[in-house]
């Protein structure tokens, strides 16, 4: 088990995490606990969006979803009429 910490955040507000300078011998004190060397770098990976960031995606991607839906509607109108003549 190792203890880890939150460093101070950067520019874009993102904290990483580090391993603690000192290994307390029991971890129930540790800000945050990983249990393999591994899980460090796969933190310090992972980069999650602001809460506006998300927004806009998701907003952007029902208005494509939407768009696509009436883009279909309507391409489906005109060869209904079409082919009712």
């Amino acid at each position: 088990m190792i203890c880890a910490e939150l460093l101070a955040a950067d520019a874009n507000g993102i904290q990483a995490v580090a391993a603690a300078a000192s290994q307390p011998a029991d971890v129930t004190t540790c800000t945050l606990v990983l249990t393999s060397p591994a899980e460090l770098s796969t933190l310090n990976g992972l980069a999650f969006p602001t809460p506006a960031d998300a927004a806009t995606a998701w907003a952007f991607g029902i208005s494509c979803v939407v768009g696509s839906y009436a883009t279909s509607w309507g391409v489906g109108a005109v060869l209904r009429f079409i082919n009712s003549r």
